[in-house]
């Protein structure tokens, strides 16, 4: 009897955990697309701009954007990224009924993670992913911003460039980006046109 009232609580309330989870998502989603737009391409962003400029663009550009080995030891911002969401995520503790803050605490960490990894994949050379026609759009996606990096900001969902007016498709990079993976990872070779947006004072 207790675990057919359980269920019925659960799937009354089923709404409303997906709703915040999907909220919770894009927050963090639109949260990690203006923090790279802001912080990683401007240089009133200090630190954060030049780790990202100098290592991870430095890095991946035109001609290497995929290596058989990840590099992002050096110039990592992710870490930095996790000091809003928490102290964010410790405003909602104190004002989210204990089951919704559950709910999107495990939200938040599954959309931080799922944030590292495709970016990570997308870099990755033979990546497993790659069999998924959507990974390899967004990888294509991304890809753009490592040849301009004025645009695509976002990691997993591009509306958010279609809002801030810096999206652009792939489509017009075809034969660049068709070159992927035939060219190993050099950080010998120069960095990409930045563009003005990108280093903006």
């Amino acid at each position: 009897m207790l675990m057919v009232e359980w269920a019925r609580w659960f799937l009354s309330e089923l709404p409303l955990f997906g709703a915040t989870a999907i909220c919770t998502h894009l927050v963090m989603s639109g949260g990690q697309t203006l923090f790279h737009y802001g912080f990683g391409h401007h240089r009133f962003g200090g630190i954060f701009f030049r780790n990202h400029i100098r290592f991870h663009h430095g890095y991946y550009a035109k001609g290497h954007l995929v290596s058989s080995a990840y590099r992002r030891s050096e110039g990592n911002n992710t870490p930095y990224f996790l000091l809003p969401t928490i102290l964010v995520a410790g405003g909602m503790f104190l004002v989210l009924p204990l089951n919704l803050f559950v709910v999107m605490s495990a939200a938040s960490a599954a959309s931080f993670g799922a944030h590292v990894y495709l970016d990570k994949a997308y870099h990755a050379e033979g990546s497993s992913l790659a069999r998924f026609a959507w990974f390899r759009r967004k990888q294509q996606l991304h890809f753009v911003h490592h040849l301009h990096a004025n645009s695509n900001f976002a990691v997993i969902d591009f509306f958010w460039d279609r809002l801030l007016g810096t999206y652009r498709s792939p489509d017009m990079d075809a034969a660049i980006i068709a070159t992927v993976g035939t060219h190993p990872a050099n950080p010998s070779h120069v960095a990409p046109d930045l563009g003005s947006k990108a280093v903006s004072k």
